[in-house]
C-alpha cells in the first residue's frame, strides 16, 4: 500500500524563519525535520496572495492556465488531487470556511472539513490542535490518505491584530518580533501532533502559500499615524451629527499626512528591503520576503538533503508522486525534482511572477519571472511602468533596483514571459453574482479590501 501523505500549509509563513542566518524564531521541530528530511531552501510561490498560489500548488501549473485574477481556487480536469483521487488515495483535510475554497472542500471526504477563518481565525492553541489530532485518529489504514491542514495561525497580523494564546512566546527566546515567536508557537503545536504520526508509512509535507512582510522595529507604516483620540472625542461632541462623516474623512486624512512625515523621517537611513517592510500588509508586491516559502518533504522515500535550487510550489506534487511512481504525465509547468535529490542535475525552470488580484486592478498590478540569476517585474500593463530588475545573486535582498542599466536584459525577460504565456489557454475563472458578493464580503472581514 502507498504511504500516507500529511501535508501542512502554513499561510503567510516565511522562508526565513525556518532556515537560514536571517531566522530568529525558535522552532527545535522544524529543525530537526530538516536535518532529517529534504529542504528545499530556495522554492517561491508565483503569486504574493493565497488563491493564486493554491492554484498553481494543486494543478502545478502557472496562473497564466488557471486564470491570472481568479478569485476562487480553480482545479483543472487532472489536477494533483484528481491524480491521488484515481489512485484510491482518501483525500481529507481541514480548511478556512471561505468561498473561494470551496472546489477545494468538495474534493474533503471528512465530515467536518472547514473551520473559522475570523477574525480572530481558530488557531493550533485555540482548537486546531484537538481537530488535526481528532480527524488523524479518525484515519484508518485501510487504504492511503492524503491529509492536507491549512492553517491561519499567522493571519492575525495581516489584519492588525495579535495572535491569541501566544502568551508562553513572549521572550526573545523565541524571536525578536511577533511573528518569529508565533512561528515559534506553531512549531510547538506541529511537534505536540507530530507525536500522533507514523513516519515509516507516512510523508510529512510542510510548506507556504506566499511569505510576508515582517516590519523593521515592529512597526508598520499605519502605526505612525497619530491617534488624536481626545480630539475626535471632542470633534464630535461640538460637531452636528451630519458633519460626523466629512469631520473624520479630514482627520483621517490629517493623521495619513502625520504619519508619511514620521515614516519619510524614520525610514531616511533604512535599506529599501527595510522601508518596504513597512508598507500595508496587503499592498501588492513580488519581492522576495512575499514569495519566499520553505518546503520540506520527510519521509523514507527522500534522504536527508539540503537543496538551494529554484524551486516552485508547482514542483511539489509532481516530486512525490515522482517518488511514489504516480502518473503525473503533461504538464507544461511543474516538474519532479527527485532527480535533484538522487544528486542528479536538472534543468532550471524560470517562475513566471503575478500579483493577486483585488477587486480592482491596481497601479501596483505587476507581473514578472524569475530566474536563478534574476527577479524582473514591472506593471502589468504597461511595460514601461514601474519597471525593477534585481540582481539576486550579488543583491538577495533586492535593494538596488538595477533596470535602468541594463535594457539588453530587461528584453531577455519579456521574452521569457512572452514565451512562458504562448499558446496557453487560460481557464474560465468567472464567478457567479452571488460567488462575487460573497467573496468581496470575507475578503472585506479579513481586512483586504
Amino acid at each position: 500500500m502507498k504511504p500516507n501523505i500529511l501535508f501542512f500549509l502554513i499561510d503567510g509563513l516565511r522562508a526565513d524563519q525556518c532556515y537560514g542566518s536571517d531566522k530568529k524564531s525558535h522552532t527545535p521541530f522544524l529543525d530537526s525535520l530538516v536535518d532529517n528530511g529534504v529542504y528545499f531552501n530556495n522554492t517561491f510561490s508565483p503569486a504574493d496572495g493565497t488563491t493564486i498560489s493554491l492554484n498553481c500548488l494543486f494543478n502545478s501549473e502557472f496562473q497564466y492556465e488557471t486564470g491570472i485574477r481568479a478569485k476562487k481556487i480553480i482545479l483543472l480536469e487532472n489536477n494533483n488531487l484528481q491524480k491521488l483521487k484515481e489512485q484510491d488515495y482518501k483525500i481529507v483535510g481541514l480548511i478556512p470556511k471561505l468561498t473561494s475554497l470551496q472546489p477545494l472542500a468538495n474534493f474533503l471526504e471528512n465530515k467536518e472539513h472547514v473551520y473559522e477563518p475570523g477574525p480572530p481565525p481558530e488557531t493550533l492553541p485555540t482548537g486546531m490542535t484537538d481537530k488535526i489530532l481528532k480527524l488523524l485518529d479518525s484515519l484508518d489504514n485501510k487504504k492511503p490518505w492524503f491529509c492536507y491542514i491549512h492553517l491561519f495561525d499567522l493571519h492575525p497580523l495581516r489584519e492588525g491584530r495579535q495572535p491569541l494564546k501566544i502568551d508562553e512566546f513572549q521572550s526573545e527566546k523565541f524571536g525578536n518580533s511577533t511573528y518569529a515567536k508565533t512561528v515559534s508557537s506553531i512549531d510547538y503545536w506541529l511537534m505536540k501532533i507530530s507525536e500522533k504520526i507514523n513516519f515509516d508509512n507516512t510523508i510529512f509535507v510542510l510548506t507556504a502559500d506566499h511569505g510576508e512582510r515582517i516590519p523593521f522595529g515592529e512597526k508598520s507604516s499605519f502605526q505612525f499615524e497619530p491617534e488624536f483620540k481626545q480630539v475626535s472625542k471632542i470633534g464630535k461632541k461640538i460637531l452636528p451629527k451630519t458633519a460626523h462623516s466629512i469631520g473624520g474623512k479630514m482627520m483621517g486624512k490629517f493623521k495619513k499626512n502625520i504619519a508619511k512625515s514620521r515614516v519619510d523621517y524614520s525610514n531616511k537611513d533604512l535599506s529599501s528591503c527595510q522601508k518596504r517592510s513597512r508598507d500595508p500588509y496587503f499592498t501588492l508586491s513580488l519581492y522576495d520576503e512575499l514569495l519566499h516559502i520553505p518546503l520540506l518533504i520527510k519521509g523514507k522515500q527522500f534522504s536527508s538533503k539540503n537543496i538551494s535550487e529554484q524551486a516552485s510550489n508547482l514542483d511539489i506534487f509532481p516530486t512525490i508522486f515522482d517518488a511514489l511512481d504516480i502518473p503525473f504525465d503533461n504538464l507544461k509547468s511543474g516538474r519532479s525534482l527527485l532527480k535533484l535529490i538522487h544528486n542528479e542535475k536538472i534543468k532550471e525552470n524560470n517562475i513566471f511572477l503575478h500579483t493577486i488580484p483585488y477587486e480592482k486592478e491596481s497601479e501596483l498590478d505587476s507581473i514578472g519571472i524569475r530566474t536563478g540569476k534574476y527577479k524582473y517585474f514591472r506593471n502589468s500593463k504597461n511595460p514601461k511602468k514601474n519597471v525593477n530588475l534585481y540582481d539576486l545573486k550579488n543583491d538577495p535582498y533586492e535593494n538596488s533596483n538595477i533596470a535602468k542599466n541594463n535594457p539588453g536584459i530587461i528584453n531577455e525577460m519579456e521574452n521569457l514571459i512572452d514565451n512562458m504565456k504562448k499558446d496557453r489557454i487560460k481557464a474560465d475563472d468567472a464567478l457567479t453574482e452571488d460567488e462575487e458578493k460573497e467573496i468581496s464580503k470575507e475578503l472585506k472581514k479579513l481586512g483586504y479590501m
